[in-house]
Parts: C-alpha cells; structure tokens; sequence
C-alpha cells in the first residue's frame, strides 16, 4: 500500500493541528480507513496471482493511497512546522508563509480532497468482504519498493542555488577524515522539507574529489520505515552486492560485512525519520569495514533524529540568501524571456522574493506560476495578494 507520512509528525500534534483547521473528524476517519485496509493487505498480495478481482482491487487501492498519502503528508508538514523546536527566527516566517498563506483556499481544496479520498477508500474497504482476506498486521517487510518514497544518487537538478559554500565545507570533511578502522564519522544534515537537503548530498557524492577518496559509494533512500532487513538488503545491493536467497538479517549482515571488508566506503542515509536509539545502533554495528576513513551522511527534516545519529557538528540547512533567492526566482519566471526588457517585472519580482524570505518551495512555486506571465497586472496580483497578510489570513480562517 503506499507509503503514508504520517508518522514522521507525532499523532497528538496532527490532531491537534487538524482541530484547529477544522479537520479532526475527517483525518480520524481518514487514519482509520487506511488503518483496516493495511491490516488486510498482506493477505491479499499472496492472493492477487491467483484472481483477477483481487489484482483489480489493489491496483483501485494503491491509486486512491498516493492520493490519501498526499492529504496526510501536506497535514503532517503543516503539523511539523508548528513544532516549537522550529519555529524560531527565519523558520518561524516559513511556517507563517506556508500555514497561512491563502487558508479560505487551503482549507477549502483539503476538505474536497479529504471527502474524495474517504469516499473512495469506504468504497475500496467495503470490497473487501468479497474476497474473504484474513485481517492480521501486515509485516513491513512485504512493503513493495513502488510504494516507498524514492531518491537516488543522480543530480537531478540543472543547477544548485545557494549551496557552494555548505558543499566545499562537506566535501574537505569527507576527504580530510581519516578516523581509525572502528569508528565511522556520520555527518548529519537537518532543515525543513523543500530546503535541498537531498541535492545537496546529491552533489557532494558526486564531487570528483569525493569519488576519488571512496572506493566504495552506498545511495540508500531510508524514508520512515526504518526496517533493518529491507536497509541491510538495499545497502548490499547499492553496493553492487546480491542479497539472493537471503531472508534473515544475520547471514544478511555477515555478506554485507564481506562487501565492505577492507574497503573505505561512504554511506548516504537520505530522508530519515527513525527517532529509535536501538534501531539505529543495529544497523551501525553492522557497518565495519576494518579500514579507517569511513563515513556516513545523513539527512532528515527533524533536529532530534540528526543529534541522535551524528559523530560530528550537525550541518543545518539555512534559508537561501537575498542574492541566491533572486537568480533561483529569475531563472524560473522569465526563463528565455531578457530580463533587460521587462524592467518593471523585474522589480515586482524583488519585491516576491522579499516577501518569500529565502524559502526555496516558495520561490520555485511562485516563480513557476509567473514564467507564463507577461502582463504586469498579473505579477502586481502575487505582490499584492492577500496571502503575504498573516494576521488577516489567520483570523480568516477561524471564521471558516
């Protein structure tokens, strides 16, 4: 079934987050729904080669999941950034952009999209009578990869704004260590989703100075399912290993341990959200290769997961400058268009991105919407919006 966030953002602040824009009831039954469905899910994974009707069931239910998936995610996010812990400074002007940027359209698009989902997965729960499948929990190793959040080693973007200076510092890191053959050093970089946590680690372990230190590079996407089979498999086979027939952890751990023997190897752990000591530690003990000089890099949204996990300073991930905000915006919104012919677009743009306070999403939202805009009313329109007036979009929202 797909991947559902909600686990990254603790359970009682959702709640209360979703009491407070009025949505409580509906993601209950939202949790709820997804909750009896993931219970029978396995069952019907075995049974779908069997019967035609069970594979047109779940090929229904994965749909309208990344569907669910996407309602929760965008509510845990918004959850995640009332958090107390990052709402100081600059990040307390992303949670304000974002949380109250326009909340009548929010709060009106999120209980269509909510009533839609509940609807359809009622629809989907209730068919499942059909099939007579037996309700136990379902094991997560049986998760399929599809349905996971998926990242890679592969630079993806044309060009990375703002990050020179933290990369330069990441990479003399990675190639002045040369710690003894016990230990690992583990880099952790934290920040807020959208901030380029991702592309960053992207770039790094593409670095040529970086490939030349390692002789072995591992790319694993970990995302909430911090399951230490399904990561000691995908570590064996980025690695260029086979896991075969292999299904217990320790003949697993063994192999895995053969690959890396002798090899000095750098580890990307991309997207955590494990907040468990224990887990972590099995899966690090395992990690020892009898050479010196090895590292691992991690990235998560939560400043908690980054301290429990780091060997070194934590390296969090800042708003982008004024200068960087700008060539990112005007890369986007005037695309081929010379910027030395729309000198009046040019100076409501500075004034946008002002008003985006270096908040990546923002400015590639806004600059994304503006690239097919060539009227000056509709640029005036974005500046002039209601949605940079927190205090009256918050009181409008209560009134909702």
């Amino acid at each position: 079934m797909a991947t559902v966030f909600l686990s990254a953002t603790p359970k009682s602040g959702l709640e209360e987050f979703g009491q407070a824009w009025g949505f409580k009831k509906e993601l209950q039954k939202l949790e709820s729904t997804l909750s009896t469905i993931h219970a029978v899910i396995h069952d019907a994974e075995e049974k779908q080669t069997k019967s035609n009707a069970v594979k047109n069931w779940l090929a229904k239910l994965k749909d309208v999941a990344y569907d669910a998936d996407d309602v929760l995610d965008d509510f845990a996010t918004e959850a995640l950034l009332q958090r107390p812990e990052i709402c100081g400074g600059a990040i307390k002007r992303v949670r304000n952009f974002f949380s109250y940027r326009n909340p009548i359209l929010f709060r009106f698009k999120m209980a269509h999209k909510i009533k839609n989902v509940v609807e359809r997965l009622d629809e989907i729960a209730a068919e499942k009578a059909k099939f007579h499948f037996r309700e136990g929990v379902m094991e997560t190793e049986h998760v399929s990869d599809a349905e996971r959040r998926h990242t890679s080693s592969f630079v993806t973007q044309p060009r990375v704004y703002g990050r020179d200076d933290d990369k330069e510092k990441i990479v003399q890191l990675l190639v002045a260590n040369m710690n003894s053959e016990d230990d690992i050093s583990i880099y952790a970089i934290f920040g807020m989703g959208g901030l380029g946590k991702t592309t960053l680690t992207q770039v790094v372990y593409n670095d040529e100075r970086v490939m030349e230190h390692f002789e072995l590079k591992i790319w694993v996407c970990v995302s909430e399912e911090f399951n230490i089979k399904r990561l000691t498999r995908a570590i064996i086979e980025s690695a260029g290993g086979m896991v075969g027939d292999l299904s217990e952890l320790d003949p697993m751990q063994c192999r895995l341990r053969d690959i890396l023997n002798g090899k000095r190897f750098l580890l990307v752990l991309d997207d955590v959200w494990n907040e468990n000591q224990d887990e972590w530690d099995k899966l690090k003990f395992a990690l020892k290769s009898g050479v010196g000089g090895n590292s691992i890099i991690v990235t998560t949204r939560i400043e908690k997961i980054a301290r429990m996990m780091a060997t070194l300073p934590l390296h969090q991930l800042e708003l982008l400058s004024k200068d960087d905000s700008w060539s990112l915006f005007k890369r986007l919104a005037f695309d081929s268009r010379e910027t030395e012919h729309h000198p009046n677009l040019i100076m409501i743009g500075e004034d946008i991105v002002k008003k985006c306070g270096g908040v990546p999403p923002a400015i590639k939202a806004l600059g994304g919407m503006l690239r097919f805009k060539d009227k000056e009313i509709d640029w005036l329109a974005i500046k002039e919006s209601e949605m940079w007036d927190v205090p009256r979009m918050r009181m409008a929202s209560y009134h909702l």
